[in-house]
């Protein structure tokens, strides 16, 4: 069975934004968001319920992140202009809030601060990823074959 790891909580003056530049949706538990190497068109807020964050369906051994309340799902490829790296799955009914690439772009633009913890956010996400690839590779150390 995969690790359940949590997502990070944005903090409040984000929430507010984010709720404020975007549309309210509610989706139901199956609902798919996205899947990895779908266009992006932005990034959903959790505001309640929970979204799975995974490879894809066909990668149960790998760990999957939940995205609870006040977690943001979608940020990386939203950030970077790419294809979403995940699939985020609606698992438990959940509230959201949604927001276009182009809105994010123009909000990080104009505000420093949140524009530093989104720098924040994907430091960490980056670092997470390093520890679980050194830990699922035997201290880190490339193999030659």
């Amino acid at each position: 069975m995969a690790a359940k790891l949590g997502n990070p909580v944005v903090s409040s003056a984000m929430q507010e934004e984010l709720v404020r530049l975007g549309s309210a949706i509610s989706e139901k538990k199956g609902t798919v968001l996205f899947r990895r190497g779908d266009a992006v068109h932005g990034l959903y807020l959790v505001r309640s319920g929970r979204v799975s964050l995974s490879l894809s369906e066909e990668a149960p051994a790998l760990p999957t992140r939940i995205a609870g309340a006040g977690s943001v799902v979608g940020l990386p490829g939203t950030v970077a202009g790419t294809a979403y790296s995940l699939m985020a799955e609606v698992i438990e009914d959940a509230e959201l809030v949604f927001v276009a690439r182009a809105e994010v772009i123009e909000c990080l633009q104009r505000n420093q601060a949140l524009c530093f913890e989104v720098m924040d956010l994907l430091s960490a996400e980056i670092s997470g990823a390093r520890a679980a690839l050194k830990q699922g590779t035997g201290g880190g150390r490339l193999q030659r074959t």
